[in-house]
């Protein structure tokens, strides 16, 4: 090796570390800052602690997932103009983050005397985070996979999501001195939470700013969604493994609209559950710690396809926890580890799914293929609002017993998944047929 060379490979390590550690400070700071904000404990209970309304914790989840489905086409086709993906990363997360600092603000000034003006400012704060966080559900997952070395994933994933466990651990913590603190109003306490969310989730963006992309060549610098709608076709009909990938999503992602309401029923059939949404919080981060360690390792050792085993059958005994412990027989044990196994699948499910299509996909590819996947999985946006008449209207309970079933389905379907990687042509451009 040539002196010149060297210097070249020894310039190349660097980047691969600094890049590496940006990319890991951005997911820990994220997750510390989401803690504050999160959509499947906080929200719900303080829409809970202030309505008292299960619709709305509904219409809030779907909101959450409609925003995070409807930009992800328009951003495959703005990676695919554009020579560099993290200008669209650093501009989304800062217009999306920005409005939690506005609903702080609302809810120390107003909570008391202007619910229903707090509460729209929450639905524009949910809008706007999780329309940032679709965009970044294309273009965060096509940096890693264009920064991060292949056999490096999973680990990569696996510490990022450890780091950030304990990180949102200690958010824990936090939370529940916050919301105990007696003397303090408590709006007050609320407007403190969502605060402390907005400091986190900016520094996250800091984070960002330290990764150094490199431009890659485009043919074309236009931004054409139809030409992009047209591409998710084609891929659809060539990659049976891209279709099957959805389905298992689709069958998965509906029994998830119930985690947001473990919390409300929780604090309905618990003594002292109204204290302990910190407590939630914590066991959620250890289930996605333990998530980490194991999804990292299946990723790199055995396959993201074995990560994707782990987290659906993690979802199925989620939900089996959680319609038992509202039967009355050890409550308090049962959701805890509901809680537990939500943070695991949580934790594990977004990042293993990502691999996946990380792996079956050429770097050409991976925008339309991540595009693809979060569109058709947003049909399940409704979900959460059906969920919560259904959970105001019977039991809930045999509500979570039913989507502990159709998790079952979905454990099954998820089992071949293993094929769609290891039979995969090799890829080299943008016309290359992947695993179909």
């Amino acid at each position: 090796m040539t002196a010149a060379s060297e210097r070249t490979a020894s310039h190349g390590g660097r980047t691969r570390w600094r890049n590496t550690a940006a990319l890991t400070g951005d997911f820990f700071l994220f997750s510390v800052g989401f803690a504050f904000f999160d959509p499947l404990v906080v929200v719900p209970a303080f829409v809970s602690e202030f309505t008292g309304s299960e619709l709305l914790v509904g219409a809030l989840s779907t909101l959450r997932v409609l925003m995070i489905a409807i930009p992800q086409v328009w951003a495959a086709s703005v990676l695919e103009a554009r020579p560099r993906m993290k200008a669209l990363l650093i501009g989304s997360s800062v217009g999306g983050r920005l409005p939690i600092l506005l609903l702080a603000v609302a809810v120390l000034l107003w909570t008391q005397t202007h619910v229903a003006l707090v509460i729209g400012v929450l639905a524009f704060s949910v809008i706007l985070f999780f329309t940032s966080e679709g965009l970044n559900g294309v273009s965060w997952p096509a940096l890693v996979g264009k920064v991060v070395p292949e056999g490096y994933r999973g680990r990569f994933f696996g510490i990022g999501q450890l780091l950030s466990s304990f990180g949102a651990l200690a958010a824990g913590l936090l939370v529940n001195r916050i919301l105990a603190l007696s003397t303090v109003p408590l709006a007050t306490r609320w407007g403190m939470l969502f605060l402390c969310g907005f400091v986190g989730l900016m520094l996250s963006v800091g984070s960002m700013l330290f990764i150094r992309e490199e431009p890659v060549e485009r043919t074309s610098d236009r931004v054409d969604v139809r030409e992009s709608l047209r591409k998710m076709w084609r891929y659809l009909r060539e990659d049976r493994w891209l279709r099957r990938l959805i389905l298992v999503q689709l069958v998965l992602a509906t029994p998830l609209a119930t985690f947001a309401f473990f919390v409300v029923r929780a604090r309905q059939t618990v003594p002292g559950a109204e204290a302990m949404v910190g407590t939630f919080l914590i066991l959620q981060s250890v289930g996605s710690a333990v998530a980490a360690l194991v999804g990292g390792m299946l990723v790199d050792r055995v396959g993201s396809w074995a990560a994707i085993r782990a987290a659906a059958l993690a979802e199925v005994l989620a939900l089996a926890a959680a319609a038992v412990a509202g039967l009355g027989t050890y409550p308090l044990p049962l959701y805890g580890l509901a809680f537990f196994l939500m943070g695991f699948v949580n934790g594990a499910s977004w990042w293993s799914f990502s691999a996946y299509l990380l792996e079956m996909a050429s770097e050409a590819r991976r925008p339309i293929y991540l595009a693809t996947n979060g569109v058709l999985v947003s049909v399940t946006a409704l979900n959460p609002v059906i969920v919560g008449a259904l959970v105001a209207a019977i039991r809930p309970e045999g509500v979570f017993g039913a989507a502990a079933v159709l998790a079952l389905v979905g454990l099954g379907l998820a089992w071949p998944l293993q094929r769609g990687v290891e039979r995969r042509k090799p890829q080299g451009d943008a016309n290359a047929t992947s695993g179909g």
